[in-house]
């Protein structure tokens, strides 16, 4: 009686009120705030576009559109249909609103209307309901939204983890019994797998490094076998042919392990682990299949030769290995091992923990970068923040960096140098001190690398779109991957060919070797001040010139000068103090072709005495390329073939970053903005020769603001490029680069991330609410009718909840309530809340056959239900709802009215579904569409 009198209510509106909802709700033709399209269609003339007979009757008296669809999966909200409420309209009309896509503006403004013909006509005793109220979308309006909306709307498949604890009366008991050296104990479980974490990730990193490093240079072999001694364009064919052999089918091999076996191994997999870290659930992102593909997938992409780098995998590899520890579970072959000290520890909340452990672990394996590790985490995956998380996240981090380097350097045969902490190290810049006129050059360098990114950002996602809309079977996903291969060899190929950049062979003594190869060398000119660099300083973590005699792996990753021994000439010479007669510099012995790990010296097309610097910068993976750029000295390269180099390595990036492979965007981002900083930086060195002749500064600015537009990292990246290089000096100009550079590219854009997670449809919570959603309420965007409960339930009715696909995945309990009444205000006084999983226990107790006799059988849910569930009164509003969902970490939140009645519950979706973005200068608030995939 209490429900159907408060439902009465709803609809009892005083004068002053109805004049107010029609004055604030003025949308064109679409305009309701209750009021019955019939009715609305007389007061305003017929000018509804709106037919009668397209609405049906539900049996209890109230009209409907056959395609108003709900889609209560799991435990995510319906696309119900929805109503325009007073409040919500004020705030549309302040600012730009959209709504599934589609603008809504305010009464001033002359723009279509949206179409009323799907609206519903409120049922008789529905709460006001903003989730209720909702315009539906007929499907051709859903195809056009979703065709031209891609970032419009969300996915419904997605599932939130379960971070709170049910507090049952069985649970309480159970924490009676917990004794102090049981939680000690747990304690020291959580240390004890962080080093675990931290030793299986250096393994990992280590195996995926060696694998590039011998398998690159067999490739590079092969290709240079065929085309060393070519000097016209007839000849290149056999070894652009080779080159894109040994390309496609590498990557076609990783394609077919990602498309295949483990969808969610392909790209970085940092969009999807900052999704976990956020609170959902993605099925088979940390399974062990996924390792595998993701590891070995990258492996085979960085050899065959697209554009991406193996440090952003290294991160979702890290994430799995943290997953599986979480587990406690180990397995080898058939048999399966548990310890019992790692029970506590097999909740969500746990295993997100470790997951955000082993992310920062896989930065600093990939950096050599403990700190920015744990700040990468931070800044760009974990929502749920603690201390003593933090703690151990560094511990985990420091253990993959320590082990990474005792690993590395004992394989490089010097294992007392320490000398290999990461995959990667951009080496011992050197003077990279600053005056105050570069200032401003920096600064217009961030802007520079901001544009850059935004543009990156936005030819991939209309590249994105592309895929997602023609490229839709497993086997045209594997194709599209092998296409890109070989068309990277042929354009790099023709790179070589058409803008080969002949350089002098530094120190070599090119009269003899080309008298003998009957040709006379070239007369070597430097420019002014430029000729032979002299050897600079070195220690451990140098990068000395090309000049000097130095070891490096084939990625140009570890640069460890032989301090202690005997320097060897880089072309199988005898140790320095030792020359003789086979002394290839002095003597005429062949310059050109494969120097171990300093890669290949390349003549093709140049004179005698001269290698192709275009061919020796691609025949090396892109890290050693970025090493490259950042230490090359200033007349190693000229203007016009880095231009050339940027444009056609940016557009390559742009297309190979969300191809079905094991990627990453990190290196291919350095690189751009390491050419685009040379380039400024040659610039600027001709205008300002006060500034000196070193381009290393210009290049680390360049890369950092390029990768900071890209990815929108400042903190994080500044603190990864400060101990990449071992400079601190520098601190200050890269960080204010990169908050520029953050600035520009979010004018435009979100960042590369952010825009690939919109595009998946995930409901993802940013770290605050959005603007101008104060006047918004609870009940205008909780989910209405909800499925309840009563303390002393059927099994029947249990049974029959579970089995429906569309049910969600928690349930209030509740008192004085009929399931079968047809009055749906409230539904009883909340006593509890309680999980599908628990109900899916408490029948598999009963036995695993439960005959239809037992149907009319009553379980007592109150010792397993959450006695104490959080609630909120349906008054509040949405930014309130908001902090508190995101910040407990919540996956169901039940409102209530001031009667503590259960009205509704609001799920993760809820919240997600409203938006606040500032594009160009401009805020709107948008609400998105919820669809089925």
């Amino acid at each position: 009686m209490e429900s159907t009198e408060r439902g009465s209510q709803e609809h009892l509106r005083l004068p002053e009120e109805e004049a107010s909802l029609k004055k604030s709700a003025s949308f064109g033709d679409a305009s309701v705030t209750g009021i019955p399209p019939h009715m609305l269609a007389e007061r305003r003339g017929s000018k509804v576009r709106f037919s009668q007979s397209d609405l049906k009757d539900d049996g209890d008296g109230n009209s409907y559109r056959e395609d108003d669809e709900f889609n209560e999966k799991d435990d995510v909200s319906y696309t119900g249909v929805l109503r325009n409420n007073s409040a919500i309209q004020r705030q549309l009309a302040k600012s730009n609103y959209v709504l599934n896509g589609r603008f809504w503006h305010s009464t001033n403004d002359i723009v279509p209307a949206p179409k009323c013909d799907s609206l519903r006509v409120p049922e008789v005793g529905r709460r006001d309901s903003w989730a209720n109220r909702r315009s539906s979308i007929t499907p051709s309006e859903s195809d056009s939204v979703s065709k031209y909306h891609p970032r419009k709307r969300l996915s419904s498949k997605f599932q939130s983890l379960d971070y709170n604890v049910v507090e049952s009366q069985r649970f309480l008991q159970d924490q009676e019994e917990v004794m102090p050296k049981a939680v000690q104990k747990a304690a020291l479980t959580r240390w004890m797998l962080n080093f675990i974490i931290g030793l299986y990730v250096a393994i990992i990193a280590v195996l995926v490094a060696l694998s590039i490093k011998y398998l690159s240079q067999l490739k590079f072999m092969a290709v240079y076998e065929v085309i060393k001694d070519c000097n016209t364009a007839s000849c290149l064919i056999p070894g652009c042919l080779v080159w894109m052999s040994i390309n496609m089918l590498l990557v076609g091999l990783g394609a077919y392990l990602v498309t295949y076996h483990a969808p969610q191994a392909a790209g970085s997999g940092i969009p999807q682990i900052k999704c976990y870290l956020n609170g959902i659930k993605l099925p088979g992102l940390l399974s062990l299949k996924t390792l595998l593909a993701k590891a070995g997938g990258v492996v085979l992409s960085v050899c065959g030769g697209l554009a991406c780098g193996k440090e952003g995998p290294m991160i979702h590899s890290g994430a799995i290995c943290a997953s599986g520890m979480a587990r406690g579970e180990f397995r080898c072959c058939t048999k399966k091992w548990s310890p019992k000290c790692c029970e506590p520890l097999r909740k969500d909340e746990e295993r997100r923990d470790f997951v955000a452990a082993g992310a920062a672990s896989g930065v600093s394996a990939a950096f050599a970068s403990p700190v920015g590790g744990v700040l990468f985490s931070l800044e760009e995956g974990a929502s749920f923040l603690n201390q003593m998380l933090t703690w151990r996240m560094l511990f985990s981090s420091m253990t993959a960096s320590l082990f990474l380097n005792i690993i590395m350097s004992a394989i490089h045969g010097h294992p007392e140098n320490m000398s290999n902490p990461g995959l990667i190290s951009l080496g011992y810049i050197g003077d990279i001190s600053f005056k105050t006129i570069e200032l401003p050059i920096f600064m217009l360098m961030a802007c520079v690398g901001g544009l850059s990114g935004a543009l990156f950002v936005q030819i991939n996602y209309k590249i994105t779109l592309f895929r997602r809309r023609i490229i839709k079977k497993n086997w045209m996903k594997v194709a599209e991957a092998v296409f890109v291969a070989g068309m990277s060899a042929v354009i790099l190929m023709m790179l070589i060919y058409m803008v080969p950049d002949c350089q002098p062979i530094r120190q070599f003594n090119a009269t003899k070797f080309c008298a003998v190869n009957g040709s006379m060398p070239e007369i070597i000119e430097y420019p002014p001040g430029h000729g032979p660099v002299e050897p600079q300083k070195m220690n451990k973590r140098s990068v000395v010139n090309l000049n000097d005699t130095y070891d490096y792996d084939m990625d140009e990753l570890d640069v460890v000068p032989h301090l202690d021994e005997p320097h060897h000439d880089v072309h199988g010479g005898q140790p320095e103090g030792h020359q003789d007669e086979h002394d290839g510099h002095e003597h005429g012995h062949n310059p050109y072709g494969f120097h171990g790990d300093h890669g290949y010296t390349f003549r093709g097309f140049c004179p005698c005495g001269y290698h192709n610097r275009m061919a020796d910068i691609l025949f090396k993976t892109p890290e050693g390329g970025l090493h490259a750029m950042l230490h090359q000295p200033y007349d190693e390269w000229n203007f016009t073939p880095l231009l050339v180099l940027l444009i056609s390595y940016h557009l390559l990036a742009t297309w190979t970053y969300g191809l079905m492979v094991s990627s990453g965007v990190f290196i291919p981002s350095l690189l751009i903005g390491a050419i685009t900083g040379r380039m400024i930086g040659m610039v600027v060195i001709q205008f300002i020769p006060s500034v000196g002749t070193s381009l290393a500064k210009y290049a680390l600015i360049g890369a950092a603001c390029n990768l900071g537009g890209t990815v929108r990292m400042t903190i994080s990246l500044t603190v990864i490029i400060i101990e990449c290089t071992g400079d601190i000096t520098f601190g200050i100009p890269i960080m204010l680069s990169l908050i520029i550079a953050k600035w520009m590219g979010d004018f435009f854009t979100p960042g590369i991330y952010d825009i690939h997670i919109e595009i998946m449809g995930v409901p993802l919570l940013p770290w605050e609410p959005p603007e101008m959603t104060n006047t918004i309420r609870a009940r205008e965007v909780m989910n209405s009718p909800v499925e309840c409960l009563r303390t002393q339930e059927k099994i029947g009715r249990i049974a029959k909840i579970l089995n429906d696909p569309e049910s969600h995945n928690g349930f209030p309990v509740v008192d004085d309530y009929d399931p079968d009444s047809s009055i749906s205000g409230t539904y009883g006084r909340l006593k509890g809340f309680i999980l599908k999983s628990q109900l899916k226990q408490i029948l598999m107790a009963e036995g695993e056959d439960i005959s239809p006799d037992e149907y009319d059988s009553v379980i007592d849910l109150r010792m397993h239900m959450d006695r104490a569930p959080y609630s909120i009164q349906d008054e509040i509003s949405l930014p309130r709802v908001f902090k508190l969902f995101r910040g407990l970490g919540l996956r169901h939140l039940i409102v209530v009215t001031d009667r503590n009645r259960v009205a509704g519950v609001i799920t993760r979706i809820n919240l997600a579904r409203f938006r606040g973005e500032m594009h160009k200068g401009h805020f709107k608030l948008e609400e998105l569409e919820v669809a089925d995939s």
